[in-house]
């Protein structure tokens, strides 16, 4: 697939809106709609004083997807505050326009521009994302549930002399600040705490035994200026946790919940390691079905990087239900990228919920 480059776009870009927007409205429309209704609506939607005024609205954004020969795919347009055709809520972002020229669309350029206008909507802290999609169009629509949009109303949609109905979706925008990722949880026999600064030689004592690091992708673990580095991130990351044997109260390891993605609404779960003397007693999966069973609450995918010479740990995972769906570099907290099996779980496919 080729590299998509999206850019926002001005006034003095206002010919190459107009002719995309023209074509891919075209592309999508004409066979449902009568050449009256189509011109007309070309006519009063894209003429160049209409989008000029609309490339001015300080409220209103424009951006185009390229491939790398700068040929020009789609086009995405977004609507904040009183721009916005409806709701106008000051919380919310509006996707009034994504469209994509019918010879790319299967190349997910789509997807760009939707995450595109989902990135802008969680780095300015809107509360969710919202659209209009022709109750007709069963692919956008598909398209758009897949990625986490409800509908939620209908309005009117007028196209030239034609009224149609447009099924209003949205998509609420979850962060990191939303999900508690440091709860306690416990089961029988363990308790997950949060992992706190002073619990650093506790779990150093742990992290000592240079076997438990035989085949992690840094094999230097447990030598205390690497762990020092290992311990940091924990701590920097808000969501590592001790992990405590209830029957002893003693640390016997710890684990953490990382790289929250809220576009994908997926997460991470790794950086775990326990005492030897736990190992083979079934701990890592209570550990894990804990966190688990927590996080999909809130998540619909979780991932896992799992070193490529880290055997132990892939039959764990895999034992888990999560598969296999990459390889790929990972460069962990304060460490050289090491080459990593990228593990799925999806929510859909878990069994232990």
């Amino acid at each position: 697939m080729e590299k998509i480059c999206i850019k926002n776009i001005t006034s003095k870009d206002v010919h190459i809106l107009q002719t995309i927007a023209k074509q891919t409205f075209i592309d999508t429309f004409e066979e449902f709609s009568s050449p009256e209704d189509m011109e007309l609506y070309c006519k009063n939607s894209f003429s160049l004083e209409q989008l000029n005024q609309e490339l001015n609205n300080t409220n209103s954004q424009f951006y185009i997807a390229e491939n790398e020969n700068e040929i020009v795919l789609g086009y995405l347009k977004i609507n904040f505050k009183e721009a916005q055709t409806e709701l106008k809520d000051n919380s919310s972002l509006e996707i009034q326009r994504i469209y994509v020229l019918k010879d790319y669309q299967k190349q997910k350029v789509g997807q760009a521009l939707l995450e595109k206008a989902m990135q802008i909507a969680i780095h300015d802290n809107l509360e969710y994302v919202w659209l209009g999609v022709w109750e007709e169009n069963h692919k956008a629509i598909s398209f758009y549930k897949k990625n986490g949009f409800i509908p939620f109303d209908k309005h009117v949609f007028r196209l030239g002399n034609e009224d149609q109905t447009d099924i209003l979706m949205k998509k609420e925008i979850k962060t990191s600040n939303t999900i508690h990722l440091q709860p306690s949880l416990e089961n029988d026999k363990i308790l997950l705490s949060p992992l706190l600064k002073e619990d650093f030689l506790s779990l150093y004592k742990v992290a000592l035994d240079p076997e438990i690091w035989e085949q992690h992708p840094n094999q230097d673990r447990w030598k205390k200026e690497i762990f020092e580095v290992f311990f940091n991130g924990a701590i920097e990351s808000k969501g590592a946790f001790k992990i405590l044997d209830k029957e002893t109260n003693q640390i016997i390891g710890s684990t953490r919940y990382y790289n929250f993605n809220p576009i994908e609404n997926s997460i991470c779960i790794g950086y775990t390691f326990f005492s030897k003397a736990y190992w083979g007693k079934g701990i890592n999966p209570k550990v894990k079905n804990l966190m688990l069973n927590y996080i999909f609450k809130y998540v619909t995918i979780v991932y896992f990087h799992v070193g490529s010479e880290n055997k132990r740990s892939q039959i764990a995972i895999e034992r888990l239900g999560a598969k296999k769906i990459d390889e790929k570099e990972i460069t962990y907290y304060g460490e050289k990228p090491k080459l990593n099996f990228i593990y799925k779980i999806d929510k859909s496919e878990w069994s232990n919920s």
